[in-house]
């Protein structure tokens, strides 16, 4: 009988321990759920853009990498096509580095936009073409650079249109 009674009361045990990590794991997924909602900028997104300078080139620094972006023609024109280059400087090897880019437009207000993949030449940047403002005025250039960590890295300019 107190056999019995051990058992019932191994098995209510685990059931137990199950029921609190199943209701652990929910909260965290429910909290970041919430974390993950999107949330107004405190900040003017121009602040946090790289700036293009008047040849369109635009230039960052971030702890693994240099990057450089440039646009042509620049100022671009509503309907035209646009090239787009990227080069990515290993700040620690010295060298152009592999990566996955891909480049994202779209207007200020989108929260997301439409993708371009980016491709690989030969001189180690990456390009991309095409018409991308396909109307005029301030559209927001973001480029997503996979460098294997666990978000990618998002370059952010934004570009107006003519």
């Amino acid at each position: 009988m107190a056999r019995i009674a051990l058992r019932w009361v191994i098995v209510a045990l685990i059931a137990a321990s199950l029921l609190l990590v199943a209701g652990i794991a929910l909260a965290r997924l429910q909290m970041q759920r919430d974390v993950a909602r999107a949330v107004e900028l405190q900040v003017p997104l121009d602040s946090i853009a790289v700036p293009l300078g008047a040849d369109g080139v635009g230039t960052q620094i971030i702890e693994p990498a240099v990057l450089s972006i440039k646009l042509e023609p620049y100022l671009p024109r509503a309907g035209a096509p646009a090239t787009v280059t990227l080069v990515v400087l290993d700040r620690k090897a010295g060298r152009l580095m592999t990566i996955t880019p891909t480049l994202s437009v779209a207007e200020p207000t989108q929260v997301e936009g439409r993708d371009y993949p980016m491709v690989p030449q030969r001189n180690g940047a990456y390009v991309v073409s095409g018409a991308f403002f396909p109307r005029p005025g301030v559209w927001r250039l973001r480029v997503h650079i996979d460098f294997g960590a666990a978000e990618p890295y998002r370059m952010l300019a934004l570009v107006e249109a003519k």
